[in-house]
This record gives C-alpha cells, structure tokens and sequence, in this order.
C-alpha cells in the first residue's frame, strides 16, 4: 500500500487483531473509538475490515512496527469523505501524521475520485477540496490540510 520514506499504510484485516489490541490497549489510544478498555468484540467489528467498502482502516507502520491507525470513510454523496488518524503518543511529532495524511490524501483522489476531504470530522475541521489535476495542486492541498490541522489535532501531534 502506500508508502513515504518507513512509513507506510496497510488496509486492516482478521489477522491484525493482536496489533490493533495492543494499539488499543495503549493510554495513547483510550478513549478513541470508544469507552476504554475497548473490547475485542468492537475491534473485530470496527477496525478489521468488516465496514468495507464504507470505511476503509488502515494500520499506520513505521519500520514495519504498527505505530497507529487511519480511516477513510464516504460520505453519503459519494464524492466525498473523511479522514481518522491516531498515532501512539511515544511517535508523535516526528512527521508520521504527515505521511500518512500523504498517503491517504493521494487514495482518496486517486481510488475513491473524492473530490472533498475532511480530516478528523470530529476533531477541529480540516476541510480541503482535492484538485483532480496534476499533483503540484496536490501537494499544495496538502499543505493546507497538515498547516490548517497537525498543531490543533492531538492525534497528529
């Protein structure tokens, strides 16, 4: 899937589960998706592909070690989405957010064909519209979503 320089993404599947326990299990991630501890029974339901094509997730990898999570979810219209990352607490601030929102930003227009993004819905919003043109424009999307939502967002920071 996709990748920048040792961080990369991989959709999620039945044999993630034991990572994405231990990503749950982390203070980090308390309270994201759910009441802490989150069972095992709504991490099977939620995070290990059964919302497909609804909602994609994603395992957040740094050198091969899952390091966090991200999800793109459509929107009713179709033509739009959203975006959920989480990053354990101990990687945060050395531009994992910033590949990964990359890497999902480039899927959305390039897979999905969205021509609307919301980064974190729930979060402050971070709303870009992503030019279906050369990729200049879209780098320049980009960086208006990682200035306008990395320092607000705890989940990028």
């Amino acid at each position: 899937m996709g990748t920048s320089d040792a961080v990369s993404v991989r959709p999620t599947s039945a044999a993630d589960f034991a990572e994405l326990r231990a990503l749950f299990d982390d203070p980090s991630f308390h309270g994201w998706g759910g009441p802490s501890p989150l069972p095992d029974a709504v991490i099977r339901a939620k995070y290990l592909g059964a919302r497909l094509p609804e909602v994609e997730c994603f395992l957040v990898l740094r050198h091969g070690e899952a390091v966090g999570l991200a999800q793109l979810h459509a929107a009713d219209d179709r033509h739009s989405g959203g975006m959920d990352l989480i990053l354990l607490a101990r990687v945060r601030g050395a531009g994992i957010g910033r590949a990964v929102v990359s890497i999902l930003v480039e899927r959305a227009r390039s897979v999905h064909g969205w021509s609307r993004l919301t980064v974190d819905p729930e979060g402050p919003p971070c709303l870009v519209r992503l030019p279906p043109g050369p990729r200049t424009l879209h780098w320049l999307a980009l960086l208006t979503i990682v200035s306008a939502c990395d320092d607000s967002s705890p989940a990028l920071r």
